[in-house]
């Protein structure tokens, strides 16, 4: 008995929409799953009077304030004594992107690119929401913190030149050339909400 056309037409579309809704199940968990593991397990600590008084010391040095942003509050380290979720990071490598950072790939390979593994800003103008994701997850359960900052180019520029440092290219990243000049090095960065202040070099008296 042949099948009537329309039923080869139900069919068709029917396989199309489980298709569809498949794929937007898919996603749909990845953000979820995304989400769980950025999730922070509470308020980050209160700047304790020892921090606050080292941080006083080394802003005593020249230094560079930006408007380059934390990309997420989830990011912060601690809570600053007026209650701001603030992210502060010693002796940390910095690097910077002149373009936006798409997909979990391109943080990772930032993450095994980290010449000695430790704390790592990442400056670029935009995060898609998997990139987000994946470095909050790291800075939040792994080894070291990984803070991403949303910049604009004439705050790119001046860490740069701040650091002696060169950007690198989206493109760099994915083949994995990571050349020891775009890995800057800085004293201290300090990042809200608001805007980034940076110490330049490195001192071996820096307590994380």
């Amino acid at each position: 008995m042949a099948v009537p056309t329309g039923m080869w037409v139900i069919l068709a579309v029917g396989l199309v929409l489980l298709v569809a809704a498949a794929v937007a199940d898919r996603r749909s968990r990845r953000r979820a799953e995304a989400a769980d593991a950025t999730a922070p397990t509470g308020r980050p600590p209160a700047m304790s009077r020892d921090l606050c008084a080292r941080l006083d010391e080394l802003l005593a040095a020249d230094h560079l304030t930006i408007s380059a942003t934390l990309a997420s509050a989830a990011a912060a380290t601690h809570t600053s004594p007026d209650g701001t979720p603030t992210a502060v990071l010693q002796e940390a490598r910095v690097i910077v992107c002149p373009e936006p950072l798409d997909g979990a790939r391109v943080i990772q390979a930032l993450l095994v690119g980290n010449p000695d593994g430790s704390d790592l800003v990442i400056m670029a103008p935009s995060f898609d929401e998997f990139a987000l994701g994946v470095a909050l997850a790291n800075h939040l359960h792994g080894p070291s913190h990984v803070v991403p900052l949303i910049a604009d180019e004439a705050d790119r520029d001046a860490v740069t030149a701040a650091l002696e440092s060169s950007p690198t290219s989206l493109q760099a990243i994915r083949s994995g050339w990571l050349p020891a000049e775009v890995w800057g090095e800085a004293r201290l960065v300090v990042a809200d909400e608001i805007s980034t202040t940076l110490v330049a070099g490195k001192d071996s008296q820096a307590e994380r």
